[in-house]
C-alpha cells in the first residue's frame, strides 16, 4: 500500500512539471535573475555577476536565498523532458510538434554541457616560437619544479594562511596570500628575515577588480631544511621575473607562481603577426597570427583573424590581443573548449523541420468559390 502511495505520488509530481504553465511561472524569475545579473555587472563585474546570478543554484541577495540559473534553468529543462516524454501528442499530425520540443530540448541538454565543461583559457606565442601551454583566465596556482620537471599544482584556494606543502625534501609553509595584491615598499627594519625581492617589497591585499584577470594575486611564503642561505621568507606575484631557487637533498628546485597552465594535446607556431591600423593614424583596425597547427606529423597551417577563428581537436582559438616584449612581438590567442558546440546546430536544425512539418501537415482551409 505504501509503495502505490509513493507511486501514486510521484506520478502526480511527474505529471504536474509537465504541464505547460511552469513554464509561465519560471519566465518572470528566469527575467528578473537576468535583469538583475546584467545590472550587477556595472559593479561586479562580468564574470563575478555571472558566478553570483547565472552559474549557481542559489543567489544570495544579502540574507534572503533565491533561485540562482542553473535552479531556474534545471526546473524548466526537466518540465521540457517530462512534457516530451509522456504528455507529447504521439501522431502523425503532431509530429512537427514533437519534433520543435525534442529541438527545445536539445538545446537546453547543450546549454548544460557547455555550462559544465566549456573552459577559456588564453596563450601568448612569440614570433617564431611554439607552444602548448595554455593558461587559465582567472585561476592562480603555486608551481614545484624539480630541475625542469613539474612535479606539484598547487591551486590558489588551498594556500591558506600556515598551509604546509607535504611531501618535499624542504619545509614550505604559507604565511599569507592575496587575491588581488598592491606591491608596495617594504619597510628596512621589516626585512631581516626576507630573501631576494620579498627584501624590497611586500604584498598588501586590495579590493578585487572587477575583472579577475586584472588582478595581480600573490602569496608570502617560508623555507626552512633547503641551503642555509636559502632558508627564509619569500614573496611570489602574478609576473614574477624569477623563479624562487631551492637547493635541498642533492636536488634543485623552483618555485613559480601565476596562472594555472594545462598543456594541448598539439603545439601552436606562430609564423608571422599581423597588426592592421586606421590610415594615418596608429590606432589598430584589426590583428592576424599566421599559425602553423603542429600535431605529430601534421603541419596544418591557418590565418586567425579577429572575424576568423581556427577550429581545430574541439577547441577554439580567437585572435584576442598582442603584446610587445624584449624579444619581439607575441600574440595573445583567446582559446575555447566546449564539447557542446554542436548542440546549438543539431537543436536548431530540428526545431526548424519540426516547424516546417507542422505547417505542411495542418489541414489546408477549403476555399468554395
Amino acid at each position: 500500500m505504501r509503495e502505490f502511495l509513493t507511486w501514486s505520488y510521484l506520478h502526480k509530481t511527474l505529471l504536474r512539471l509537465g504541464r505547460a504553465d511552469i513554464v509561465f511561472y519560471l519566465l518572470p524569475l528566469l527575467m528578473l535573475n537576468l535583469i538583475a545579473g546584467t545590472l550587477a555587472q556595472r559593479w561586479l563585474g562580468l564574470y563575478a555577476a555571472q558566478e553570483m546570478f547565472f552559474s549557481a543554484f542559489i543567489t544570495w541577495i544579502g540574507p534572503v536565498p533565491l533561485p540562482g540559473g542553473y535552479t531556474l534553468l534545471g526546473v524548466f529543462c526537466m518540465s521540457l523532458l517530462i512534457k516530451f516524454l509522456f504528455a507529447s501528442p504521439w501522431q502523425k499530425g503532431k509530429t512537427g510538434i514533437v519534433l520543435a520540443h525534442l529541438g527545445a530540448l536539445v538545446l537546453m541538454i547543450g546549454g548544460l554541457v557547455t555550462a559544465l565543461s566549456a573552459r577559456e583559457h588564453f596563450m601568448v606565442i612569440a614570433q617564431g616560437q611554439s607552444s602548448p601551454y595554455i593558461y587559465d583566465y582567472h585561476k592562480r596556482a603555486l608551481f614545484i619544479f624539480a630541475h625542469d620537471d613539474l612535479i606539484r599544482t598547487v591551486a590558489f584556494k588551498d594556500l591558506a594562511p600556515k598551509k604546509k606543502i607535504e611531501d618535499l625534501p624542504f619545509s614550505l609553509t604559507i604565511l599569507k596570500r592575496c587575491m588581488n595584491c598592491a606591491i608596495e615598499r617594504r619597510p628596512t627594519d621589516d626585512a631581516k628575515n626576507f630573501k631576494s625581492m620579498g627584501q624590497f617589497m611586500m604584498l598588501q591585499d586590495k579590493p578585487p577588480e572587477k575583472e579577475p584577470e586584472a588582478n595581480i594575486s600573490g602569496i608570502t611564503l617560508r623555507i626552512d631544511a633547503a641551503k642555509r642561505n636559502q632558508n627564509g621568507d619569500y614573496i611570489a606575484f602574478d609576473g614574477m621575473p624569477k623563479p624562487i631557487a631551492v637547493n635541498a637533498g642533492g636536488r634543485a628546485f623552483k618555485l613559480m607562481f601565476g596562472k594555472e597552465q594545462s598543456a594541448l594535446p598539439f603545439s601552436i607556431r606562430l609564423d608571422k603577426f599581423t597588426k592592421e591600423v586606421y590610415p594615418g593614424t596608429d590606432q589598430a583596425s584589426g590583428y592576424s597570427s599566421d599559425v602553423v597547427v603542429e600535431d605529430g606529423v601534421l603541419k596544418l597551417p591557418a590565418r586567425i583573424s579577429m572575424n576568423a577563428p581556427l577550429h581545430y581537436r574541439g577547441y577554439t582559438f580567437y585572435q584576442s590581443s598582442f603584446e610587445q616584449g624584449p624579444q619581439g612581438t607575441a600574440s595573445i590567442l583567446s582559446v575555447v573548449h566546449n564539447k557542446g558546440r554542436i548542440f546549438p546546430y543539431l537543436g536548431t536544425a530540428i526545431m526548424a523541420v519540426g516547424l516546417l512539418l507542422h505547417i505542411y501537415l495542418q489541414p489546408r482551409s477549403k476555399v468554395r468559390l
